[in-house]
């Protein structure tokens, strides 16, 4: 086989799917939201509205920070539809933290949100029956969100913008007919987006929130090292490469009603996936070809809702939560094994000190299984599970 034809078809499995964000949306934002399914949207008076909602605190409710820290793991199985195989994912436990701080007085508040909205991967064996289509791919970013929020009686608004900063791993093996190679890209990027948050207090009892979260466009650089043997070094030499990614448009509408020590919370998000449509792979070596791989993702609405029922200095919370997935079956791959994801989640806060508060949460999620129908790739179902350990901190001083 002359290697002018077998180089193309080796480039072109090697980057499907690098820019696999669709199921890497992270939904627990809070120790304090991730007890209720991640709803927060109308929640008013708890730092973590600066994620959330940031209109909300526009109250004159003084100094709010929080800090939260969750532990996730996956286990994600990948199985031969016929029965013939089946691997399991070698994914560890990740860390991803987000701190939230704010001020208000009189109508106005500002503040700002540090997180990680998108982030996770996937890492397999580096043998398994797929590993030419992906050993492991990692996302991480990191955005600072600051705004400002003022308050027009029962209606409140705000407005800011987000920065952020991602960084892409990616590993895949390289099958040259008799030997193997493999590929390392390790790229980074910056983008930003706008925000926009309403906050109505419709009744004592009741209250309303509208979140808009814009879209950013990352664009990705960094190297991209290459193992090959010598008949394909010309083609293969190590350089960088540069693709970009975009984070999607989020509207998220959402409600709160309290009822004595008992509250009840609901999120519809809707996210712009459909936006993603393809992914190109630019190499600065001329030899190298740009790779393309179409995605056509499209647009899902999640559904997160719980409650919570306050004794004294304890409050206690459980929820659940439905995220479907934006990868149609036809582009679901080793890189991007995305599934719809079920959770139920359970939490509790208890106010240690007059101005302090500490937060627990656990979150169950079940990745449903699914069967690509790519030509293009081997033909699996995936699917799993995760659990999500959490704790954070709060300061509020003028509650």
């Amino acid at each position: 086989m002359k290697t002018s034809y077998l180089w193309p078809t080796l480039l072109f499995s090697t980057f499907t799917g690098t820019a696999a964000a669709g199921g890497l949306a992270v939904g627990e934002q809070n120790a304090v939201s991730a007890g209720t399914g991640g709803a927060g949207a109308a929640r008013d008076g708890d730092p973590g509205a600066a994620w959330h909602v940031p209109a909300a605190l526009a109250d004159d409710g003084g100094w709010r920070v929080g800090i939260s820290l969750a532990l996730a793991r996956p286990s994600l199985e990948a199985r031969a539809t016929d029965g013939s195989w089946s691997t399991e994912n070698e994914s560890a436990w990740s860390t991803p933290p987000h701190i939230d701080a704010s001020y208000a007085q009189g109508r106005w508040a500002a503040g700002i949100s540090l997180g990680v909205p998108f982030g996770g991967g996937v890492q397999w064996p580096a043998m398994w029956p797929g590993a030419t289509q992906s050993v492991r791919t990692q996302l991480m970013v990191l955005r600072a969100a600051p705004f400002a929020a003022w308050s027009f009686g029962k209606l409140r608004v705000s407005a800011g913008v987000h920065f952020d900063r991602g960084r892409l791993q990616i590993q895949r093996n390289l099958d040259f007919i008799d030997t193997q190679g493999d590929v390392r890209l390790d790229l980074a990027g910056n983008g930003m987006g706008v925000d926009a948050a309403l906050y109505w207090q419709a009744r004592r009892d009741l209250g309303v929130g509208l979140v808009y979260r814009g879209r950013s466009t990352l664009d990705f650089h960094g190297n991209a090292n290459f193992t090959a043997p010598d008949a394909f070094a010309s083609k293969t030499p190590d350089q960088t490469a540069s693709t970009s990614m975009t984070m999607p448009d989020v509207v998220v509408l959402g409600a709160q009603y309290t009822r004595g020590a008992y509250a009840a919370v609901l999120d519809l998000e809707w996210s712009n996936w459909s936006l993603n449509r393809r992914t190109t792979v630019n190499f600065t070596n001329a030899s190298t070809p740009q790779a393309v791989q179409e995605n056509q993702w499209h647009d899902t609405v999640a559904l997160r809702a719980g409650g919570e029922w306050t004794r004294d200095k304890l409050v206690v919370r459980g929820g659940g939560y439905y995220d479907p997935s934006p990868v149609p079956a036809a582009h679901l791959t080793p890189s991007s094994p995305d599934a719809s994801r079920v959770g139920l989640t359970a939490g509790a806060s208890y106010r240690i000190a007059p101005a302090w508060s500490a937060d627990l949460f656990a979150e169950r999620m079940w990745l449903l299984r699914r069967e690509t129908t790519s030509t293009d790739t081997m033909s699996a179902t995936y699917g799993g599970t995760a659990i999500v350990l959490g704790a954070g901190v709060r300061w509020t001083p003028a509650r």
